[in-house]
């Protein structure tokens, strides 16, 4: 099985290395990632800033529509949400997904699953596979994963840094737009001298994230730091 794992690390890398099209980034892992040569449903979302996650590709799926078009909120209790807001890995099974994700909705009867593997690549980026057969108990899966996790960070800054200019105009109207829910939750904790730990404890996000929105909102306020915050607001 470990050959196995280095073979797909190993064309994974390869086809990643090129910077394709999300699309097809998507549709090759689909493909190739499951170390049983079984072809597993891919969903690609970004984390906005009003806290929802939106599905930019997905393969696998026939309803594909409906997905696109779904709203996936990071409070919600799901697979891709918990991962989004923890910043963590999370397995999810089919016998008993319903009860340990309650918002959990399944889309399609037509390609069923047994596991499924969620988890960030950026604050920006979360990742979702599902596949026919359960993974989550063959040995070196995780590392296995990590390392998938890892290509697809650097694929995810390689489209970054190839669209600088955009996400960099992105960045600016994001900054000159009102705070968000999540943000305005953040900056009354801030205002009492909370740390981003504390916070990120509190609200159920990891600190990162915490952290990353902060930044946001110094920018948005136009202060340099939390005491010019506290004088100012």
């Amino acid at each position: 099985m470990y050959q196995r794992y280095l073979e797909r690390i190993n064309s994974i890398a390869e086809f990643l290395s090129r910077a394709p099209h999300p699309e097809q980034a998507v549709e090759f892992l689909s493909a190739h990632i499951s170390p049983l040569d079984e072809v597993a449903v891919v969903y690609r979302g970004a984390v906005k800033p009003d806290g929802i996650i939106h599905c930019e590709n997905i393969q696998g799926y026939s309803k594909y529509e409906m997905l696109t078009k779904n709203k996936i909120f990071l409070s919600e209790k799901r697979p891709v949400s918990d991962a989004a807001r923890t910043q963590k890995v999370v397995w999810a099974h089919a016998s008993n997904a319903k009860e340990e994700f309650p918002d959990f909705v399944h889309f399609d009867k037509y390609t069923p699953w047994k596991s499924m593997i969620a988890f960030p690549v950026t604050l920006t980026w979360v990742y979702v596979f599902s596949f026919p057969s359960e993974l989550r108990h063959f040995d070196g899966i995780d590392p296995y994963f990590e390392a998938i996790s890892s290509l697809l960070k650097v694929y995810e800054s390689s489209l970054e840094i190839k669209n600088s200019h955009g996400a960099f105009s992105q960045f600016e109207e994001s900054v000159n737009q009102p705070l968000s829910e999540r943000q305005t939750t953040i900056l009354e904790y801030l205002k009492n001298g909370m740390t981003n730990k504390a916070i990120a404890d509190l609200i159920g996000y990891s600190e990162s994230l915490v952290r990353h929105e902060t930044m946001i909102i110094y920018k948005k306020l136009r202060v340099e730091g939390r005491h010019q915050l506290r004088e100012r607001v």
